[in-house]
């Protein structure tokens, strides 16, 4: 065998072994990032409590949406990211980039609309009729519920719901009353799947474009919102021809896309002690500096100082050199994750049922003797005076959001294996 027959199966090999690596890669995934994404929908879930309480915890705690926007961009990137890479293909065609971004939607709504679906039913039917009934004193009496039900029906039939088929508000745009928003987070959704497409096709598109494209838009995209909006982050104030939801979507999506440039070069790197010793301390400072200006921070600049912080979360989670992000960084993360989307669709209309339930409790004669963390909760003392989020409120309502999202995922889960069954 001559040089050159030995010199062309080793670069066959070689390259073999680099596709085979490169697929490895693709299969492996980082179980970190889902850990914060139960984290950051249980600040959502939290902040949304806290509307019925006069006394709140985090006043501006809206940036926890950041997160879920910032995710979604890095995961669009790295997805084009890994096509190229695996395909040997470069930029796609106008009708194929459009297929894939028709894919992500179709995706994101095959998760959505079960749940959402689901999630309907509850908060128009079922915690309207449980609520004033079961909890109340003396109880109520049954004459009307039918009313009441086709009264909240008419929320979805008479509102920007019907034509929207109930993905949420038009462009993020909500008044900020109950009749145009029954399930209020949906207007993240909405900006989600329509930036979402738009990313999805252009960065598949011209990827070489938008990578330098991406933290320009992300730039731009914060200067105007700084220069055009009076309250910070609040998405349905309205700015020109957008309003705060639009932009945010729009910025914090590039932010993502251009976070994962930084992870590009980051991930194969040789990282000694030092180096690892150093991220994370900064991992562990922003953990620490977001919670800062989270907790009894007001509306202020302060939304703003919390974006890099979660920045520098999402990319060292997926990094994945740190100990805290190795300790995090367990299948059973993966659960967490699951239950974060159910989490976010249902924890506002149960917030109204757990402090329907916690105040009728306490206004009930035994009262008194209740425990003491349910006499302390909900917003008010065993006196009935205003009071801010206490532990009893976390002991209560987060496990109550966390089992009624987990019987929701196993529904959804076993209907899909049913249907499967019968159509196999």
């Amino acid at each position: 065998m001559t040089y050159w027959h030995i010199s062309a199966i080793l670069c066959i090999r070689k390259v073999c072994s680099m596709t085979i690596e490169n697929k490895i890669e693709k299969r492996q995934k980082i179980y970190t990032v889902e850990f914060w994404r139960f984290a950051f929908t249980v600040l959502v879930a939290l902040y949304h409590l806290e509307i019925f309480y006069q006394r709140k915890l985090m006043p501006s705690g809206t940036t926890a949406v950041e997160f879920f926007f910032i995710l979604a961009g890095f995961t669009i990137a790295m997805s084009a990211s890994e096509r190229r890479l695996n395909n040997g293909a470069g930029d796609l065609t106008t009708r194929e980039a459009r297929i894939v971004a028709l894919d992500y939607v179709k995706k994101k709504l095959a998760v959505i609309y079960p749940l959402l679906a689901i999630t309907l039913i509850l908060a128009i039917v079922v915690i309207p009729l449980v609520t004033p009934q079961m909890f109340a004193f003396p109880p109520a009496q049954g004459a009307g519920l039918w009313s009441r039900i086709l009264e909240n029906l008419g929320i979805l039939i008479n509102s920007e719901w019907e034509w929207l088929i109930m993905v949420g508000t038009p462009m993020g745009f909500n008044n900020a009353t109950a009749s145009s928003a029954p399930i209020v987070p949906l207007w993240f959704l909405t900006q989600l799947l329509i930036v979402g497409y738009l990313y999805a096709f252009l960065v598949n598109r011209k990827y070489d474009l938008m990578m330098f494209a991406a933290p320009l838009i992300a730039v731009l995209g914060y200067t105007y919102f700084a220069l055009n909006s009076e309250n910070v982050l609040d998405f349905y104030i309205k700015m020109g021809l957008f309003n705060a939801g639009t932009v945010r979507a729009i910025s914090e999506m590039a932010m993502g896309i251009a976070l994962f440039q930084l992870y590009a070069h980051m991930k194969n790197r040789d990282w000694k002690l030092t180096g690892k010793i150093m991220l994370q301390l900064l991992e562990l400072f922003a953990i620490y500096r977001y919670c800062a200006l989270t907790w009894g921070a007001g509306i202020s600049i302060d939304n703003f100082r919390r974006i890099p912080y979660i920045l520098i979360i999402i990319l060292l989670s997926f990094v994945n050199i740190t100990l805290l992000s190795k300790l995090l960084n367990r299948k059973v993360m993966e659960k967490l994750g699951k239950i974060s989307l159910p989490m976010f669709l249902i924890h506002f209309p149960l917030a109204t049922l757990y402090v329907s339930m916690m105040l009728s409790l306490k206004r009930r004669p035994f009262a008194s003797s209740l425990p003491g963390f349910i006499q302390n909760s909900a917003g008010t003392n065993r006196s009935l005076r205003p009071i801010g989020l206490s532990p009893g409120d976390l002991l209560m309502y987060l496990p109550l959001i966390i089992i009624v999202s987990i019987l929701m995922q196993l529904l959804i889960t076993a209907i899909r294996r049913l249907k499967k069954k019968n159509t196999g």
